[in-house]
């Protein structure tokens, strides 16, 4: 027993020296650096990360078949399968980012000279439809009442941009109908897609100078409003009185608070 008390009184007087530390310091280290640490993921991050990934790439494959479809669809007519993505995807979508009156008014101003112009396409090839036609003019419908509520809010502040707007609108139409009309002479006289056109360019020139008459029609009102108000001293200035002596030679006339004697001839 006395032994074993010996033995463990020495070896409590043990210690390591200072080069031994070191090396076990660099042993530990270099332990740590080259066994590559092992993480396990949970199977609900695993499920996040894989998701995430599956959406991104959904993402990306409906971006690039979007765009493909919308550069496909900007030269689609009245009747393609894309012409409804056209107009009402693609034209939307740049409608969306304009801000002040004056660029929604040309933005559908735009939008009506190019429908009228894929009307023209299709009368002079000989391919305009009575189908063809009425989602044409749906369009143009559309895009006029647009115009005119635009026009309304852009007639009160700026009426001679309205009209430029309305005035060039109405030329371009005039062209397009000539250019039928013209088209029209040299083909089939029975033709009934190009009197067809005529008439859907004729509609819609009645409905743009409607608009003009309009906005005419306010500048006129407010022109007169201005007019007939006339301030109150401006008003007691036109007032006058006049008075004859009782010899008849002379005349006495106040105009203003001023007196006027004029000379007895």
């Amino acid at each position: 027993m006395e032994t074993k008390l010996s033995t463990l009184k020495n070896l409590k007087t043990l210690t390591l020296t200072s080069e031994e530390r070191d090396l076990m310091r660099a042993h530990a280290a270099r332990i740590v650096m080259t066994t590559p640490v092992v993480v396990t993921e949970s199977f609900f991050k695993r499920g996040v990360q894989h998701g995430l990934r599956i959406a991104l790439s959904s993402m990306m494959f409906v971006v690039f078949i979007a765009g493909s479809v919308s550069a496909v669809a900007s030269n689609a007519l009245p009747g393609d399968p894309l012409y409804s993505f056209k107009i009402n995807v693609n034209e939307e979508v740049k409608g969306l980012f304009l801000k002040t009156p004056e660029e929604k008014v040309l933005w559908q101003k735009n939008r009506i000279e190019n429908r009228v112009s894929e009307i023209q396409i299709l009368a002079e090839s000989n391919s305009l439809t009575q189908a063809k036609q009425q989602t044409a003019e749906k369009a143009i419908n559309s895009h006029v009442a647009a115009l005119s509520t635009d026009l309304t809010t852009l007639s009160d502040q700026s009426p001679n941009t309205a009209l430029t707007v309305t005035t060039s609108l109405e030329q371009t139409l005039k062209a397009n109908k000539t250019s039928i009309q013209n088209s029209s002479d040299s083909a089939d006289k029975t033709d009934t897609g190009k009197a067809d056109a005529i008439k859907t360019v004729d509609a819609t020139l009645l409905k743009v100078s409607n608009q003009e008459v309009q906005i005419l029609s306010k500048e006129i009102d407010n022109i007169n409003t201005a007019v007939t108000t006339v301030p109150t001293d401006a008003t007691a200035a036109l007032k006058t009185t006049t008075t004859t002596d009782t010899a008849g030679t002379s005349t006495s006339t106040s105009v203003n608070a001023k007196t006027v004697t004029p000379s007895t001839p």
